[in-house]
């Protein structure tokens, strides 16, 4: 039996369009967290500090300098924002308009917004930005600074993605939730249900509030999505290109049981170093 492809002169109907959307989501999720956390490993490995790599974070070993300990807090967040603005600059499969395409589209954006997000954080000392904020002793003030520079990230994040919802979805209300509001809620749940996977069957000894934080940040990755709910009036003019798309992404969700596979072997720790 052969599947079809939707037709490219064609508005795709929502249910593919949600269903390919949300795995390109959670794969995309998937890749730039291994991403982000293998950059806090070799910045560790790179400054001579052996380390654990566990899907949801990294341990260094031994007692690395205040200096050390800033470098491989920011290595990853500065890394997803870097990659995340080069990839949205730069959509090199727009003109296939396919699973792999959306991939791209996904991680772009979830990489920013895995940045900000964490400056979002950092007067509360937690996260990344957080822990750094409080070895470095910042003021307060300058805290809450980036703190609003991270709440103002987070709306240019969701503002770049409008023209991306109103070129593939189009004007249909449920073509556009089948983009944005519906794959950020499932993959959120989804999101949050694999990392309580990860968690507890990992030996890794965290304290209860990297828990939290840990579970809290599946909420947050893919909301810069049904923010751009917020911008349509300013895209109006983006002109239709109507995505191909299977009505089945088997192979998207292949490989998307095989990122979730890879993540529970790496739940029990890879030392490195």
């Amino acid at each position: 039996m052969v599947t079809q492809s939707t037709p490219s002169h064609s508005r795709v109907p929502a249910r593919p369009l949600l269903l390919n959307n949300l795995v390109a989501a959670l794969i995309a999720s998937a890749v730039m967290i291994f991403l982000h956390e293998s950059a806090h490993l070799v910045t560790a490995l790179a400054l001579g500090h052996p380390s654990v790599l566990y899907p949801f974070g990294v341990v260094h070993e031994g007692s690395p300098s205040q200096t050390d300990q800033v470098l491989m807090l920011l290595a990853g967040p500065a890394f997803s924002l870097v990659m995340g603005v080069l990839m949205q600059l730069w959509t090199p499969l727009r003109a296939r308009g396919d699973l792999v395409h959306l991939v791209w589209l996904w991680f772009a954006f979830a990489s920013v917004q895995e940045g900000v997000a964490y400056l979002c954080l950092t007067p509360f000392g937690a996260g990344d930005t957080g822990a750094a904020a409080q070895l470095l002793g910042l003021p307060l003030a300058l805290q809450f600074v980036i703190l609003a520079v991270g709440i103002g990230g987070m709306f240019l994040n969701a503002r770049a993605f409008a023209p991306h919802m109103a070129r593939h979805a189009g004007e249909d209300p449920r073509s556009r939730n089948a983009m944005t509001l519906f794959p950020w809620l499932y993959g959120m749940i989804a999101s949050v249900l694999l990392s309580v996977v990860y968690l507890a069957i990992s030996p890794a000894e965290l304290p209860a509030s990297d828990q939290i934080a840990i579970l809290a940040a599946g909420t947050a990755i893919l909301v810069f999505a049904p923010m751009a709910h917020i911008f349509s009036r300013h895209v109006a003019e983006v002109p239709h290109q109507p995505l191909r798309l299977r009505a089945v992404p088997v192979g998207g969700l292949v490989v998307l049981a095989v990122l979730v596979a890879g993540n529970i072997l790496l739940s029990f720790g890879l030392p490195l170093g």
